[in-house]
């Protein structure tokens, strides 16, 4: 069995505004969990470190005690819950990092400055936890036990982003990480999301918002329904939600990318939801 939670679904920055209720405001994170794995496949993996993964530490802090990170990039919504990620402060746990440098700075330098002073208090160094940081090239796979990994780069500013897809036991999840899709990145999007049971997709901008945002490095909902129709998407999630859009706001979003999906089921991500594929029932909550 595979479980999928998004624990944090807003791009850009998070919001506490009390019109984003039922979608939440924290900033990107991902926990993907893996049943009965044998010793050598990671059972947890957590995509970008963005503030929903305080979150996650905080409600799941006695049952984590190591972890496959995988990041996408290093733009600061994506990292800023690591500091408070409260496993890392735990003696004996264990976790592994991959992720492509960017700008020519590798993920381990740009958390260490980020928890050097005077950004924040406690330095990388004096954690108790085990890290281990691996570059990775910007287009690949490997095979950890039974999961495949494979990545590929979407077009981003400054310097592109990783979109991944994990495959498990017949079961696929990708996450395409921040992509501006018109501008590239779509074929190989839907080269890596093919037969995927759920696509968790960048789609910021609405669609009369975005010739004002060309360049911006983010996705409308038409252009995601595109890709995922053509890569025979099963399920497609909506994410990396704009801080400016309330909750109607975004119910309009997932609408209107419902009557252009045909058939395939179209929802907004948010912070807290669930879904397991290999369950009895595929459970969402």
């Amino acid at each position: 069995m595979l479980k999928l939670t998004t624990w944090g679904t807003r791009g850009s920055l998070p919001t506490t505004s009390t019109r984003c209720v039922r979608y939440g405001g924290a900033t990107t994170c991902l926990e993907i969990e893996l049943f009965d794995t044998d010793s050598n496949t990671p059972n947890r993996i957590i995509i970008d470190a963005g503030t929903g993964l305080a979150e996650l530490g905080r409600r799941k802090f006695s049952e984590i005690d190591g972890a496959l990170f995988l990041q996408t990039h290093l733009h600061w919504d994506h990292i800023q819950g690591f500091p408070f990620f409260g496993p890392l402060f735990k003696a004996g746990a264990e976790f592994r990092f991959l992720g492509a440098p960017r700008d020519s700075t590798g993920l381990e330098a740009t958390l260490r400055e980020q928890m050097r002073a005077p950004n924040f208090p406690v330095s990388l160094d004096i954690l108790p936890s085990k890290l281990v940081f691996d570059d990775i090239e910007r287009q690949g796979s490997m095979l950890l036990g039974e999961l495949r990994l494979s990545w590929d780069e979407m077009h981003h500013p400054s310097d592109g982003c990783t979109a991944w897809a994990l495959e498990y036991r017949g079961f696929k999840v990708v996450f395409s990480g921040d992509a501006e899709l018109n501008l590239g990145g779509a074929k190989a999007l839907e080269a890596l999301a093919q037969n995927a049971d759920i696509l968790v997709a960048d789609a910021q901008y609405l669609e009369h918002e975005y010739p004002a945002r060309v360049g911006w490095g983010h996705s409308t909902p038409s252009q995601v329904v595109e890709v995922a129709k053509r890569a025979s998407v099963q399920r497609l999630l909506l994410t990396h939600h704009d801080p400016s859009h309330d909750d109607d706001t975004l119910d309009q979003k997932a609408e209107g990318a419902r009557l252009l999906a045909g058939h395939m089921p179209v929802s907004n991500a948010h912070d807290g939801m669930s879904i397991c594929l290999g369950a009895p029932l595929a459970l969402a909550s």
